[in-house]
C-alpha cells in the first residue's frame, strides 16, 4: 500500500499500519506492526 504522508498519520492514529494495512502493536513507547516490521517509536 502507498500512502501519501497525511493519510499515513492518519492511518497510524487509527492504529493500522501504513504499509500493509495489519492493525498495530503499541509496546514499550513504539507502535509497530507484526505482520511486516513496521515501526515508529516516539509520537504517533
Amino acid at each position: 500500500m502507498n500512502v501519501d504522508e497525511n493519510r499515513a498519520k492518519e492511518l497510524i492514529r487509527e492504529g493500522i499500519c501504513p504499509v500493509c494495512g495489519t492493525k498495530l502493536k503499541h509496546q514499550e513507547g513504539c507502535t509497530e506492526c507484526i505482520m511486516c516490521g513496521w515501526s515508529q517509536c516516539g509520537e504517533a
